[in-house]
C-alpha cells in the first residue's frame, strides 16, 4: 500500500492491530515449540540465547540499515522487504516436521482451555510470584525510562545525544547478556531472576540522583545484560519445567499479567511527575523494583529454583 501510494491512516492502523494480535498468538506458540526441537538442559538455554542474539543483532543493525535505504530510495522498499521476510519465515515454519506425541487430537472449548491454563498458572507459587515481579519491573521501566527518560535527557543530559548514548549502552548490554547465557548457562534460576532486577533499579536511582553520563551508561549496560539474561533463563526454565500441553497457555498468561500495569504506567506517570516531580517518580520506581525483587526472593520456593539439568526443580 505504501509503495502504490494507497495507504491511509485507518488501513495502516487496522493492519497494525492484526499484526499485533497475530504476534500475541505467535510468541507463546513459538516458545512452546522450541522444546520439541531441542533437548532439555544446557542446549535448550543455548538455543534460546542464540535466538536472542539474533533478535538483538537485528534490533541494533536494522534501524541503521533501514535509514540508509530510506535516504536513498523509499520507505515502501523497507516495508516490502519486511513483508517478504515474514513470508519466508512462514514458509520455513511449514517445513518443520514434529514427531507426534501419541495423544489423539480432540476438540475443546475455549473456556475449558482458558480455565485449565489459569489453574496451571496459579497452582505454581514460584510462577505467579516471578510474574508479579515482572509486572513491577515492566511498569517501572515504562514509567522511568520510556516516559520520563526523554524528559530527563533534555533536562540533565543535554538532549538526545546523551540519551542515545545510554540507549546504545543498553543495546551493548543486551548482546553481552545473550552471549553470557550462551557460554555460561546459569544454574540458580531464582537468584538470577531476582538479582537481574537490581540493575534496572540502579539505572533509575542514578537518574534520580542526577548521576553523570558515564555512570548512567554503565548502569544501562548492566540493565540490558541482566534483562536479556533474565529473559533467556526464564524462557528456558519454563520450557523445561512446565508440561508441554500447558506451556503455551502459561507463557501467554505470564506475558499478559507481566505487562498488565504498563498501560497504567504510561497514563499516570506524566501527571504524577507534574505533581511530585520527576526525581520523586524515578526514586519511587527504583525503590519499588528493589522491594519487589527482595520480596520475591524471600520466598523459599523461588530461592530453591534451579535448572532442571541439575537438581531441585520446583514444580509446585
Amino acid at each position: 500500500m505504501v509503495l502504490t501510494g494507497t495507504a491511509t491512516v485507518g488501513a495502516l492502523a487496522g493492519l497494525t492491530m492484526v499484526a499485533g494480535a497475530t504476534g500475541a498468538f505467535f510468541q507463546p506458540a513459538a516458545k512452546g515449540l522450541l522444546p520439541q526441537l531441542v533437548p532439555p538442559g544446557p542446549m535448550l538455554v543455548q538455543a534460546n540465547a542464540l535466538l536472542q542474539i539474533c533478535f538483538n543483532a537485528v534490533a541494533i543493525l536494522g534501524p541503521g540499515l533501514a535509514g540508509l535505504v530510506i535516504a536513498a530510495s523509499s520507505p515502501g522498499l523497507i516495508l516490502a522487504w519486511d513483508g517478504i521476510s515474514f513470508a519466508v519465515s512462514a514458509a520455513l515454519f511449514l517445513t518443520l516436521r514434529l514427531s507426534p506425541d501419541g495423544r489423539p487430537e480432540r476438540r475443546r472449548h475455549f473456556l475449558t482451555d482458558l480455565a485449565e491454563g489459569w489453574t496451571a498458572f496459579v497452582g505454581r507459587q514460584w510462577l505467579w510470584a516471578l510474574t508479579g515481579l515482572s509486572m513491577v519491573t515492566s511498569s517501572c521501566w515504562a514509567a522511568g525510562v520510556s516516559v520520563l527518560g526523554p524528559l530527563y535527557a533534555t533536562q540533565h543530559l543535554g538532549g538526545a545525544a546523551g540519551w542515545g548514548l545510554v540507549n546504545s549502552a543498553i543495546g551493548v548490554g543486551l548482546a553481552c547478556g545473550s552471549i553470557t547465557a550462551l557460554l555460561f548457562p546459569p544454574v540458580r534460576v531464582g537468584l538470577v531472576l531476582c538479582a537481574g532486577a537490581i540493575p534496572e533499579a540502579l539505572l533509575l536511582a542514578g537518574m534520580a540522583a542526577d548521576a553523570c553520563l558515564p555512570v548512567l551508561a554503565v548502569a544501562g549496560a548492566l540493565t540490558g545484560a541482566a534483562g536479556t539474561l533474565n529473559l533467556i533463563v526464564w524462557t528456558s526454565f519454563l520450557q523445561e519445567t512446565v508440561p508441554e500441553e500447558q506451556l503455551s497457555r502459561i507463557v501467554a498468561a505470564n506475558a499478559t499479567i507481566g505487562s498488565l500495569l504498563v498501560p497504567v504506567a504510561y497514563a499516570v506517570t506524566g501527571p504524577l511527575a507534574d505533581v511530585v516531580g520527576v526525581w520523586a517518580v524515578l526514586a519511587g520506581c527504583a525503590g519499588v523494583v528493589v522491594a519487589g525483587a527482595v520480596g520475591v526472593f524471600c520466598l523459599r520456593v523461588v530461592r530453591c529454583l534451579r535448572a532442571s539439568s541439575h537438581q531441585g526443580v520446583a514444580t509446585g
